[in-house]
């Protein structure tokens, strides 16, 4: 994100906090609440947005090192991504050519050699089939054409993307439609993996996606936790394409362009928390000391219940602290989720279960709220669905 365009987000939140006044969507939309409910749409959005589409899977520092490796199965299509010696990445389908069993268990770690755990064969972290666990008595095999599936991947500016389906290459910039001077500005390379953790709810994926769409309940829901660290009901509005990102204020905003008087000297990072949406499933936040992705996912095919894969990438100026504190990680986890479980998700499940009963045909999302006007337009699209119209409010 150039210095340009950070002085220009920055004046707007400050004309906001000195006004009251927000972004403006220009109108309300009514979804229907059978978008949470029906199982067909799900069985849809399964099979286009976790199968055909290319997926932000996380960050370079996933694999370290040449022989790490990460293996990950929440697209719902076991995947074994490595960094073999010659530094690239890969990714491949992590099923074994015998019999279809998971190779490598899912986590992440150094390894040049993974043998399956039914029969011992054996592959290497570039795909290759090295080895048929006695052999001789099972009857020859064909290793040069029985190596784990390749499948398509791409890393650019220290993000990893994968598409969960066998052939054809990987447009990042395309999928970033934008986006890409914000993610290099960000030096994601440069910040390490810290912990992941993995939250199942009672709430349809796009509720998971929802619950960090807007900042107007931050004064009703969060008045007890962020809304001593944020201005709530105030934030940017741009679109890249499917993506979206808005900026929150924090509250010693003020105070710092009190303290830094020249504008282009003013530091973005500190004064904001940046929110994207990463199509079709992510959530990406970039704070002061870190940045976080989470990955939101069907939970099998109950469209009320989801999965979010919530990874944590340190930032470089508090690299130092984490590695002296090592309890940092679940202490950070502890406050993070109570926002998210006991707060965000705990609403959305209230939802759900209203949108099952069948008491109202739609919800709404206001004026003030056009990042939901957008992730639910989005998916629209990916499905060829029209467009919740906007009405005059």
């Amino acid at each position: 994100m150039p210095n340009q365009e950070q002085q220009r987000l920055l004046r707007f939140l400050k004309h906001g906090i000195e006004t009251g006044e927000t972004v403006d969507a220009g109108g309300i939309v009514r979804s229907p609440v059978a978008d949470f409910t029906c199982p067909d749409l799900l069985a849809q959005e399964q099979q286009v947005f976790f199968r055909e589409t290319p997926l932000f899977m996380g960050l370079s520092s996933d694999l370290p090192g040449r022989g790490s490796y990460w293996a990950d199965s929440e697209t719902g299509l076991p995947i074994l991504m490595t960094r073999a010696e010659d530094g690239e990445f890969r990714a491949f389908a992590n099923v074994c050519r015998h019999r279809g069993m998971q190779v490598v268990a899912d986590g992440r770690g150094d390894g040049v050699r993974f043998s399956c755990p039914y029969h011992a064969w054996t592959y290497g972290n570039t795909g290759q089939l090295i080895a048929v666990n006695r052999e001789s008595s099972f009857g020859t095999v064909d290793k040069a054409s029985r190596g784990l599936v390749e499948l398509p991947c791409a890393e650019f500016a220290g993000m990893l993307w994968v598409k969960p389906t066998p052939g054809g290459d990987i447009d990042v910039a395309r999928q970033l439609g934008g986006l890409a001077d914000d993610m290099e500005q960000w030096d994601l390379p440069q910040h390490p993996y810290g912990a992941s953790q993995l939250i199942r709810a009672d709430i349809n994926w796009k509720l998971a996606i929802d619950t960090f769409g807007e900042n107007y309940h931050f004064d009703v829901l969060h008045r007890n936790s962020l809304t001593s660290e944020f201005h709530g009901n105030l934030q940017t509005h741009d679109v890249f394409g499917l993506n979206y990102r808005m900026v929150f204020a924090r509250r010693r905003f003020m105070e710092i362009l009190d303290e830094v008087i020249e504008s282009d000297e003013w530091p973005f990072r500190r004064m904001t928390l940046s929110v994207y949406f990463i199509y079709p499933n992510v959530i990406l936040l970039v704070d002061p000391s870190a940045v976080d992705v989470l990955r939101m996912f069907p939970d099998g095919d109950d469209p009320g219940k989801s999965r979010t894969a919530h990874s944590f990438y340190v930032a470089p100026e508090v690299r130092e602290y984490y590695e002296e504190n090592p309890d940092g990680y679940a202490e950070r986890f502890i406050a993070f989720n109570h926002v998210v479980e006991n707060e965000d998700y705990w609403v959305a499940a209230s939802v759900q279960a209203n949108a099952a009963s069948g008491v109202q045909t739609h919800i709404l999302f206001g004026r003030n709220e056009p990042g939901l006007h957008h992730y639910h337009n989005a998916h629209r699209r990916g499905l060829n669905r029209p467009p919740l119209p906007l009405e005059p409010a």
